[in-house]
């Protein structure tokens, strides 16, 4: 698997994280999904390229994923997906490259991948 192209969705909602890892996939990228704080901790073994994070989480807060990750000192960007507003000390001390608030078009998440991760096609100039 290319670190390259791989992200990690962390959603709890199942339905959402099916139609969102369906679109990126069909766009060439490996979605790996995570609907809890621990089976996000277990996927980030494979280091993604970028991370996808809803802040509601039925274990522990997206914000919780985040702060392991810093503890572990293991750059990876991230996105926000969520229905609350995150409060700005925590977007101050993590650093978000996008938030999306839900519902959000499929495009505006699309083009938050792109800009961080590059569509798995442009490399081979298709």
């Amino acid at each position: 698997m290319s670190k390259l192209r791989s992200i990690l969705l962390v959603e709890d909602d199942v339905a959402l994280s099916t139609v969102l890892a369906r679109h990126l996939e069909a766009l060439g990228y490996v979605v790996l999904l995570a609907g809890t704080f621990r089976e996000a901790v277990e996927q980030m073994a494979i280091k993604p390229a970028l991370l996808i994070l809803d802040l509601t989480l039925p274990d522990a807060s997206g914000w919780d994923v985040a702060q392991w990750l810093e503890s572990i000192a293991e750059p990876v960007p991230i996105i926000i997906i969520s229905g609350s507003t995150p409060d700005t000390q925590h977007v101050e001390r993590f650093h978000p490259v996008a938030f999306l608030p839900k519902p959000f078009a499929i495009g505006a998440l699309v083009a938050a991948v792109e800009a961080q991760v590059p569509h798995p096609q442009s490399a081979f100039g298709v």
